[in-house]
C-alpha cells in the first residue's frame, strides 16, 4: 500500500499535468483564432478588428500566457502588465496600439463565444475591459482604472448571459445577436465586493444584490457582506471612490456639452 506522502505527491503531479494540458489546449485554441483573423477569410467576420494582426497577436499571446498562470486573487492583470511592459514597452505608451490590442481581445473573444470556448472568452473579456479602462484612465484621463476592478473580475468569472452581452455591446457586427437570444434567459451574476464573502467565487444573482448608495461602485450579495466590508476598510475607501465617480461624471458632461 503506497504511503500517504507518495499518494499526495502523485496527486500534485497529476494536478500540475492537468493544468499544463489545459494551458496547452488554450494556447492552441488562441493560435487558431488569431490565425483565422490573420488570414482574413472572406466568409469570416473579424468583428471590427483591423489588421495588421501579427504584431498585436504576439502581444496578446504573451499577455494571456502570463494572465492565465495567475489566480484571480493574485491580480493577473497587474502581473501580466508588469511582464508585458518589459517585453513590449512601446505598447504601453501608445493610445493607438492599446486600442488595437483591445480590439483584438474583443475579436478573439467573440470567436471563442461562437466556437464554444467559454473559458478563453472570459479571459479575453476581462482583458479587453482592462485595456479599455487603461485607455480611459491614462490617455483620456476620464474614468479612473480603479472603478473597473470589480468589473474585470466579474467578467473573468462571468455567466454566459453577461459574457455574450458584453461582447455584443462592444463589437460593431451582429455576429452574437443569435447567441444572445439563446442565453438571455440565463440569470446574470454579479461579483461581491467583500473579500471575505463566503459564497462560491463571490458570485451572486445580480438582481438580488445590494450596492453601496454612497459610492455606487461596491456591490454585495447580502447585508452582512456589506456591513463586514464597511468595517474592514470600505468606509475609508468609499469617499475616495465617490469623488472619483463624481469627477468622471463631470468630465462626461463637459465632453457632451
Amino acid at each position: 500500500m503506497p504511503s500517504r506522502k507518495k499518494t499526495q505527491g502523485k496527486a500534485r503531479k497529476a494536478a500540475k499535468a492537468e493544468i499544463a494540458a489545459e494551458a496547452t489546449r488554450k494556447k492552441e485554441v488562441l493560435d487558431a483564432h488569431l490565425q483565422r483573423l490573420q488570414l482574413q477569410d472572406t466568409d469570416s467576420c473579424v468583428h471590427g478588428y483591423e489588421p495588421p494582426v501579427e504584431a498585436a497577436a504576439e502581444f496578446v499571446k504573451h499577455f494571456l500566457h502570463i494572465f492565465g498562470q495567475v489566480p484571480i486573487e493574485g491580480n493577473p492583470h497587474g502581473v501580466a502588465t508588469a511582464a508585458s511592459r518589459e517585453k513590449y514597452p512601446e505598447v504601453w505608451t501608445s493610445d493607438g496600439k492599446m486600442t488595437v490590442i483591445k480590439s483584438l481581445f474583443l475579436a478573439v473573444g467573440t470567436n471563442c463565444i461562437v466556437s464554444g470556448d467559454i473559458d478563453l472568452a472570459r479571459q479575453c473579456a476581462s482583458c479587453a475591459n482592462y485595456f479599455k479602462s487603461f485607455i480611459e484612465d491614462i490617455f483620456q484621463q476620464s474614468r479612473p482604472l480603479s472603478l473597473e476592478v470589480d468589473k474585470n473580475i466579474e467578467l473573468f468569472m462571468a455567466d454566459e448571459h453577461t459574457l455574450v452581452r458584453y461582447f455584443q455591446k462592444h463589437i460593431p457586427c451582429p455576429c452574437l445577436d443569435g447567441k444572445y437570444k439563446e442565453v438571455k434567459r440565463v440569470k446574470k451574476l454579479g461579483f461581491c465586493s467583500n473579500p471575505q464573502c463566503k459564497i462560491p467565487d463571490r458570485m451572486a444573482e445580480r438582481s438580488a444584490m445590494l450596492y453601496c448608495q454612497r459610492c455606487r461602485q461596491a456591490n454585495y450579495c447580502s447585508r452582512e457582506c456589506q456591513e463586514d466590508h464597511w468595517r474592514a476598510g470600505h468606509k475609508e475607501r468609499c469617499e475616495e471612490m465617490r469623488n472619483e465617480r463624481k469627477a468622471y461624471k463631470s468630465s462626461q458632461k463637459i465632453l457632451t456639452s
